[in-house]
């Protein structure tokens, strides 16, 4: 069974509502192995026609997902991979929050969730229950959650680490590892996060180019503004996951679920 559809099992087992799978490489490929649904949850595509980043990738799966019509990139509030990430949709509705947040959210249709279980594409599980993200993003005064991978200093050393507060809240998704560590390990966010879904569009509308070394559009600097406005907590999980980055990373997963 391909990687990519093991993760979507993992996504169905939660209950989620809906997916939309970003492609773009060899999307054909994938269409046609993963189909229009993974354990009896509808799959939507959206497609990413060049490298972009994966702010720029959130903004297609609306678009193409949900048929929105919404502004281009760098006209949000603030301004100023491969494709293959998957958008887990949830339609259960929560309170607004009562942070205050001062970016200009995009109105969306009713028919696009209010909340979003966002997963890199290139994550595996094995053994893994996701559900404790969802769990915690519908507590009181929690506005989203972060996957957190528990680093030793030495792994974290050329890796951009969270900085955490003291009851879990996310203070910062690109801190140093001196400002970041405790004693002898850093958490680093781990490609898997649950967001109001406007709030997530309106801070990957207000990401630039002109920010990133890869000249895309980084979803990494759209995380940093939602948690400077809003509160995000970490969440640690039982069971193993991996994001594979690299051939050895992609061999160390095939090996695990062999």
């Amino acid at each position: 069974e391909p990687i990519l559809v093991r993760t979507l099992r993992a996504l169905a087992d939660i209950g989620i509502d809906e997916i939309v799978i970003v492609v773009g490489y060899r999307h054909e490929k994938i269409v046609e192995q993963v189909g229009d649904s993974v354990g009896g949850v509808p799959i939507r595509y959206a497609t990413q026609h060049e490298r972009e980043g994966l702010a720029h990738a959130v903004r297609r799966a609306v678009v193409d997902g949900y048929g929105v019509t919404v502004p281009p990139m760098g006209s949000g509030s603030g301004s100023g991979s491969g494709s293959g990430s998957e958008s887990g949709s949830e339609s259960k509705s929560k309170p607004k929050p009562e942070t205050t947040d001062h970016t200009d959210t995009p109105s969306l249709p009713s028919s696009v969730p209010d909340d979003v279980l966002l997963v890199n594409g290139d994550n595996v599980f094995d053994g893994c229950d996701l559900s404790p993200l969802l769990e915690r993003h519908h507590e009181p005064g929690v506005d989203g959650t972060l996957l957190l991978d528990r680093l030793s200093r030495n792994e974290a050393e050329t890796t951009a680490c969270c900085d955490l507060a003291s009851d879990g809240t996310v203070r910062s998704v690109d801190a140093s590892i001196d400002a970041a560590a405790g004693d002898d390990a850093v958490y680093v966010a781990a490609g898997v996060q649950t967001h109001d879904t406007e709030a997530l569009l309106a801070a990957c509308l207000s990401v630039s180019r002109a920010d990133s070394d890869s000249d895309e559009y980084e979803l990494a600097d759209a995380l940093e503004r939602l948690v400077d406005r809003r509160r995000y907590v970490g969440v640690e999980l039982e069971g193993w996951h991996l994001n594979v980055n690299t051939p050895a990373d992609l061999e160390t997963a095939r090996r695990r679920l062999e």
